[in-house]
C-alpha cells in the first residue's frame, strides 16, 4: 500500500501541505472546522498517527464496523476527541473496520504486526470479533455500548437513561401532555436506555395525578442483523411508515421526541411532505445534539461526544500504564441544548 503523506492529504481536499501540516501538529492559524476535516481525511485515507518522540512504541486501533462512521456527525465528533488525547498522550493511532476483515487470521495478524497497545471500539461489535481481540490479549474499551462478552474491559458512555429524562421533563415543563417517543428501541443499547428515561419522566409525572398520554413507536420493520449488531441501514433506525400511519389515524400527540439526530432528519422530511410546522403545529426535541438539530434550530439533549473519546483514550492509558485489572465504566452528563422547536402549552410546569 502506498504511504499516506501530507502531500497524500493536502491533493485529496485541495489545500497547501502547508496547512495539513499545521493542523496536524496542531498549531495556531487553523480553523477547528479545517482541522477537524483534515484530521478526519487522514483517517479516510489510512494517515498512521506517530508520536515524534522516539522510543515511543505504543499505539492504539480504533475499530468501527467501517469506514462510514466518518459520515456520520456524532461518531467523527468522537473520533476527534480521540485523536487530541492521543495527540496530548504522544501515541500512534489508526482506524480498523471490522465488516471488512477476511478472517480471523488477517484481524490478528493486523493487529500484532502493528504492534497494537489497545482497542477501542465505537458503537457496535459482534462478539466473534471481540473474542478474537480478547485472545490477543489487548486492553479493550467500549464506547456507547455494553461488552457483548464476558471479559476484562472497560466502557465509556453517555448517562443515556437521563438523557431520555430530560427530553420528557423539558416537554412537561413546556406543558405538553400528549408525547409520541420515536425510535428503534433494538438498534442500540443507547437507545433502549433513552426510551427507557423518557417513560421513567412520564410514569413520575403521573404518580403525581398528570394526565399523560405517552404513545410509542419503538419497533422497526426492516431490520439487517448480523450475529446482533445492527448494519448501516438508516432504515433500521425507525419506522417511517409507522410514524406516517400513526399521523394518518388522527391520533392527537403536541410533541415527539426523537431519539437522535439522524431520526430527527428523517421525521423532518416526513413533516414538510405533510406540512406539519414546527413547532406550531407539533414541537420536537431530539437526542445527541449534531449538525441536524443545529443546522433545523431544533432542541437537543446534548451527548458529550468529544469528551467521550478523550475519556476513551485515558481509561486505555490508565489501564496501560498501571496496569489495572479491575473493570471500569465511566457514564458521561448530558445537557439540554434549547433552540426553537418547542412551543409552550398552557399547563402548571411540574
Amino acid at each position: 500500500m502506498k504511504k499516506v503523506t501530507f502531500q497524500t492529504i493536502a491533493d485529496s481536499l485541495g489545500v497547501s501541505k502547508g496547512l495539513v501540516s499545521l493542523a496536524m501538529r496542531d498549531k495556531y492559524g487553523v480553523s477547528e472546522e479545517m482541522r477537524s476535516k483534515i484530521v478526519l481525511k487522514s483517517i479516510e485515507l489510512g494517515y498512521e498517527f506517530k508520536n515524534a518522540a522516539k522510543g515511543q512504541k505504543r499505539n492504539i486501533k480504533l475499530l468501527v464496523k467501517n469506514m462510514g462512521i466518518l459520515n456520520e456527525d456524532f461518531w467523527r465528533r468522537c473520533i476527534l476527541g480521540i485523536e487530541s488525547e492521543c495527540n496530548r498522550e504522544k501515541l500512534s493511532f489508526s482506524i480498523l473496520g471490522w465488516m471488512s476483515i477476511k478472517g480471523s487470521e488477517d484481524f490478528s495478524v493486523s493487529l500484532m504486526d502493528e504492534k497494537c497497545s489497545g482497542v477501542i471500539v465505537l458503537n457496535q461489535c459482534q462478539p466473534a470479533v471481540v473474542e478474537k481481540i480478547d485472545r490477543l490479549g489487548l486492553p479493550v474499551v467500549f464506547v456507547d455500548m455494553i461488552n457483548p462478552l464476558d471479559i476484562p474491559s472497560d466502557q465509556v458512555m453517555a448517562n443515556n437513561f437521563n438523557a431520555g429524562m430530560q427530553a420528557v421533563r423539558y416537554l412537561l415543563d413546556k406543558g405538553h401532555r400528549e408525547i409520541l417517543l420515536f425510535g428503534n428501541t433494538e438498534y442500540s443499547y443507547s437507545f433502549l436506555q433513552r426510551f427507557y428515561g423518557c417513560a421513567k419522566m412520564v410514569k413520575r409525572a403521573q404518580r403525581v395525578g398528570e394526565k399523560i398520554v405517552c404513545h410509542k413507536i419503538a419497533d422497526c420493520e426492516k431490520t439487517h442483523l448480523i450475529d446482533g449488531v445492527y448494519q448501516d441501514d438508516e432504515s433500521d433506525l425507525c419506522n417511517d411508515a409507522a410514524l406516517c400511519r400513526f399521523l394518518d389515524g388522527g391520533e392527537k400527540v403536541t410533541a415527539v421526541v426523537c431519539f437522535n439526530d439522524s431520526i430527527l432528519r428523517r421525521v423532518l422530511c416526513i413533516f414538510k411532505k405533510r406540512g406539519i410546522r414546527v413547532p406550531e403545529d407539533i414541537s420536537l426535541i431530539s437526542i445527541d445534539n449534531v449538525q441536524c438539530s443545529e443546522d433545523n434550530d431544533v432542541t437537543s439533549v446534548d451527548i458529550p461526544k468529544t469528551e467521550l473519546g478523550i475519556q476513551a483514550v485515558r481509561l486505555l492509558m490508565d489501564r496501560l500504564e498501571n496496569r489495572r485489572s479491575n473493570s471500569v465504566s465511566l457514564e458521561l452528563n448530558t445537557t439540554i441544548v434549547e433552540r426553537n422547536s418547542v412551543k409552550e402549552l398552557h399547563h402548571e410546569k411540574i
